[in-house]
């Protein structure tokens, strides 16, 4: 059964892939990956595709024909009347061959919104008692993405976009999402994060503490799976049986007998404290309007975290002389926004004359981070027998200790002896089509490869890159695989006991 390939560009930026916009017949290679960097990640790389194009009239030359960067394109399959979606991004930039001889190809780049979350700034206001999917909707939903869909939405200043009676207002939602709700609730939530925070690494701090998974799937969607998916998650997509077109297998490389994590207690201080003052009087130009951002850091520049925030006091002189006379009128403090170690501060001043801003002080109450504690698991004998094979990790949002050593005991007991894994899976999609192009992020396979003696394990995929040549003839796929937990776990209140269930849910 053949498969056929499909690549569109959403020109009109209406949201969906119209047959106008269908560019396949110009196709002459696709490239793609999606997921981790590497197993036991919990921030997928970024997202990455490349398409080849046949350019000999033009048509992929940004100056002689629109094709906006920012653009959506979608690589799709169909087989057997089955459409899948493999890839849904972006434009990044475009590469043309030059000159009227030679291949004249064009390539397209394409990004996932990755790129534009490692842009924007984690600013959010305190969080105090919620979820990892809570913050990470919160951290979508404030940064500047670029929206599935332009046309027939509001822009100011933009002709044809720009008619409030017309054009409709951006939904708060700017990416569609599948937040599976977080298993632990934090204490307190960003109390670490200073101005060069990106979104992007926020969101991977918040998964690593709560042992959970964020990435881009294939539709572009925005997906988090907390830690329980992959001790749950038993159903079997595929089994391979020596018939992969190769696989890279290793023993003993995975192996960790010690494990030590570091949460962050925290201390709360007094209501009413001083927690930031204008280090010199700053001149404030006539009839000006600015924006401040003030950030809350400590004598060794460390953040401060904002717990609560109880008033500004400002003085404004006619000079920057302390006896100079006090001005009261025709000026305007505010706070604009709060964020979790920050505060961005609005000052206008309305008269014809400069004016200096000899005093700023903002009082509130503290939350401080205290010195780290670890907690460790080993396994005393396969220490001994294998040397140490040992790892160091921060858990940012976590402040509780029986949770983290739950989390060390439990990586521990899994991976403390030495074991045979496949790292990478390598196949066909003419000899597999049904997993090749049904099977994707977090699905479950099965390997037995009777060379190595390697049978009947269970993997989850962590990652998948795919390559498309020959006129769409040829398609070859790897699978980044992460060893899955054999073990079959019960729920209390939630699971029967008799269903085949052994081991209680270790966390």
């Amino acid at each position: 059964m053949t498969i056929e390939y499909r690549v569109a560009i959403d020109r009109d930026h209406s949201g969906d892939f119209a047959a106008g916009e269908d560019i396949s017949a110009d196709v002459l290679a696709l490239r793609w990956r999606l997921g981790m960097r590497a197993p036991y990640d919990s921030l997928a790389d970024y997202g990455e595709a490349l398409i080849t194009l046949c350019n000999r009239a033009g048509a992929y030359s940004p100056e002689r024909n629109a094709l906006p960067i920012g653009a959506r394109v979608r690589i799709q399959s169909r087989r057997q009347d089955v459409a899948r979606s493999h890839f849904i991004g972006f434009i990044s930039h475009i590469e043309t061959d030059a000159g009227e001889l030679g291949r004249r190809r064009a390539l397209l780049h394409l990004r996932d919104i990755q790129v534009w979350l490692a842009q924007a700034q984690a600013l959010l206001p305190p969080q105090v008692e919620v979820t990892a999917d809570q913050v990470i909707a919160q951290l979508l939903d404030k940064a500047i993405l670029r929206r599935p869909a332009l046309a027939g939405y509001l822009f100011i200043d933009r002709p044809g976009s720009n008619r409030i009676d017309s054009a409709r207002i951006f939904p708060a939602q700017n990416v569609a999402q599948e937040l599976a709700a977080g298993k632990t609730r934090f204490a307190y939530v960003g109390d670490w994060w200073d101005e060069s925070t990106s979104s992007r690494t926020a969101i991977g701090e918040l998964a690593a503490s709560e042992r959970g998974r964020f990435y881009i799937n294939r539709a572009g969607k925005a997906v988090f799976l907390n830690r329980r998916y992959t001790l749950l998650h038993k159903t079997l997509g595929a089994h391979f049986i020596d018939d992969m077109a190769g696989c890279d297998y290793v023993y003993g490389d995975d192996q960790l007998n010690r494990l030590t994590l570091q949460v962050s207690p925290r201390a709360i201080g007094a209501a009413g404290s001083l927690l930031w003052k204008l280090p010199n009087p700053q001149r404030v130009p006539p009839r000006s309007d600015t924006r401040l951002t003030i950030q809350l850091v400590d004598e060794r520049g460390q953040p401060i975290g904002l717990l609560a925030f109880e008033r500004l006091v400002a003085r404004f002189q006619l000079g920057s002389n302390p006896e100079s006379r006090e001005v009261k009128r025709n000026i305007l403090v505010k706070v604009e926004q709060l964020g979790a170690t920050s505060l961005q501060v609005r000052v206008c001043n309305y008269h014809r004359r400069a004016l200096w801003m000899s005093l700023l002080n903002v009082y509130g109450t503290p939350l401080y981070r205290g010195a780290p504690l670890q907690v460790r698991a080993q396994d005393v004998a396969s220490l001994h027998i294998h040397g140490v094979r040992g790892q160091t990790r921060e858990l940012p949002a976590l402040s509780n200790t029986n949770t983290a050593q739950a989390f060390a005991d439990y990586e521990v007991a899994q991976r403390r002896k030495p074991s045979g894994l496949i790292r990478e899976l390598r196949l066909d999609a003419r000899q597999h089509p049904a997993a090749a192009l049904g099977l994707s992020l977090f699905d479950r396979v099965r390997i037995s490869e009777s060379h190595t003696g390697h049978k009947e394990r269970d993997y989850f995929i962590v990652a998948e890159a795919h390559e498309v040549s020959a006129g769409g003839t040829m398609h070859k796929l790897r699978w980044t695989l992460e060893p899955a937990d054999m073990t079959r776990y019960f729920l209390v209140d939630s699971s029967r006991i008799d269903a085949g269930n052994a081991m209680i849910m270790p966390f």
